[in-house]
């Protein structure tokens, strides 16, 4: 039925796990230091973790996806000589998968941990803390 890309076939569905869970966790880590940052009473805080979310969010997932691949392979190439680092460098692309997919969901998620915590009701927050 396969013939013969069995092996091919779940080869794919590993990386495509590697890559779903491990950007999953770093959106959750992401998406956690945000909604901190949105809910912080100090305004400047709040006003970077509103700007990383609104601005992840509208900037379409491909273009970020491609600005953070090359662009950022060649903003590493063009740092590390100012750095001491005379090397090429080479971006692992299931990193910078990982890390993009990562980065945009980590936006969507401070949305969506931030309804979730303005809805617990204060008394609610006030007994759990006591």
């Amino acid at each position: 039925m396969l013939k013969g890309y069995g092996a091919v076939i779940l080869d794919g569905a590993w990386l495509t796990l590697q890559l779903a869970l491990s950007s999953m966790a770093l959106a959750i880590v992401l998406g956690l230091i945000g909604v901190a940052l949105r809910l912080s009473p100090v305004r400047w805080l709040a006003w970077l973790g509103d700007l990383y979310s609104t601005v992840i969010r509208g900037i379409p997932d491909l273009v970020l996806i491609l600005l953070i691949f090359y662009g950022g392979q060649d903003l590493l190439n063009r740092v590390a000589p100012m750095l001491g680092y005379d090397d090429y460098i080479d971006l692992n692309p299931l990193a910078a998968g990982i890390g993009t997919l990562g980065f945009i969901f980590g936006a969507y998620l401070s949305e969506t941990f931030r309804g979730a915590f303005m809805a617990i009701p204060k008394g609610q927050a006030e007994a759990g803390m006591a």
